[in-house]
């Protein structure tokens, strides 16, 4: 049986790396609840309960979008609070915008624990691997930051692929630890590894590369998929970009990439990532 989860990485388009220093959030409404919303009907529609780990600001913003979101059934997990990249942070600011985000969260859905934690802009690696030190110390017991491939922003290539117990360098697995770290699925084939996990990749590459591969990753241990409401969103403001951020950000929006989240959602049985993060430990 393929264990598989679907993530959601709930922020506003204005908080993309290729855009967060490029736009005056003051000229743009930020397209949280008309990108969310239908994103959540889809969902209900298919009785799929997701993982969303979401931006502090956002649930500062839209507390009854977060409420409604935890009363579906959802799992609400951390994806700090400014959506600043760790390598912007040093551990003291990081601990800020976890405890931040922690008591943004106990005023909005009291009672919720957050458990997970994803980087912003898969930002965890050798160099910032501190940040796994502040997670524990705050209660949380799993992360889903390490890409293990390497690309022109993040990327950790000697990483395992399935979930483990990482050491300091983020490569080594330990047989046991506080934090527990899943990956993003990629599929290793040989000396090639194709990135078949979500987000730009998933509106980039070919639906049927992108359905074998992650039925051979499922082969080596429980898969996931991620991508941003706004990505989902017809109607996501275009800033001007050089020709290559602009394709990054901005292919196939919109139906394209809903027709695609449709296919998967039809393909896996998904789950929240904490339901089967219990059942590794267990």
């Amino acid at each position: 049986m393929i264990q598989a989860a679907l993530s959601i990485d709930l922020e506003s388009y204005w908080h993309a790396e290729l855009l967060r220093t490029k736009i005056d959030r003051s000229q743009y409404d930020d397209r949280v609840e008309q990108a969310t919303r239908p994103l959540l009907t889809l969902l209900a529609r298919h009785r799929v309960r997701a993982t969303f780990f979401t931006v502090g600001e956002v649930i500062q913003a839209h507390p009854a979008l977060i409420q409604d979101i935890v009363a579906a059934g959802h799992e609400l997990a951390c994806h700090t609070f400014t959506h600043r990249p760790l390598w912007e942070l040093n551990e003291a600011l990081f601990e800020e915008e976890i405890v931040h985000f922690n008591h943004m969260v106990a005023a909005t859905v009291p009672g919720i624990h957050p458990r997970g934690f994803r980087a912003p802009t898969f930002s965890l690696n050798p160099d910032t691997s501190w940040a796994l030190k502040v997670l524990a110390r705050h209660g949380y017991t799993y992360d889903s930051s390490v890409f293990p491939m390497k690309t022109p922003l993040y990327g950790v290539p000697q990483a395992p692929t399935a979930p483990y117990y990482p050491a300091e360098d983020l490569v080594t697995p330990r047989s046991d630890g506080p934090i527990l770290e899943w990956p993003m699925t990629v599929w290793r084939l040989g000396p090639l590894t194709l990135p078949v996990c979500g987000g730009f990749y998933l509106r980039a590459l070919p639906m049927p590369l992108i359905l074998h591969g992650l039925t051979r990753a499922a082969r080596q241990g429980p898969i996931v998929i991620y991508l941003h409401p706004w990505e989902l969103d017809p109607d996501t403001p275009r800033i001007a970009l050089s020709p290559r951020d602009r394709f990054i950000t901005y292919h196939n929006l919109g139906s394209p990439m809903r027709r695609r989240l449709e296919r998967l959602l039809k393909t896996f049985d998904f789950q929240p990532m904490s339901d089967i993060v219990a059942s590794l430990a267990g």
